[in-house]
């Protein structure tokens, strides 16, 4: 498990980079940010979803150099 933990990582970072881009080119009124926190501008929701993501691929990025490098 603790191989496929940064895929993961990246995968689970991959879906929400996918959701927020599909969210983002629809016009809604408010916007989902992350659990029951919303908001109504679509950038403020496309900056936070993304920083978001962002932590969960680079921290898979990571986690795969860093076991590439132990070995």
């Amino acid at each position: 498990m603790k191989k496929a933990l940064p895929y993961l990582y990246i995968i689970i970072g991959g879906f929400i980079l996918a959701g927020t881009f599909l969210e983002f080119f629809q016009e809604k009124e408010t916007y989902r940010l992350l659990f029951n926190f919303k908001t109504e501008n679509k950038y403020i929701f496309a900056l936070v979803r993304g920083l978001f993501s962002a932590w969960f691929i680079v921290d898979g990025v990571k986690k795969i150099q860093q076991r590439n490098s132990n070995s």
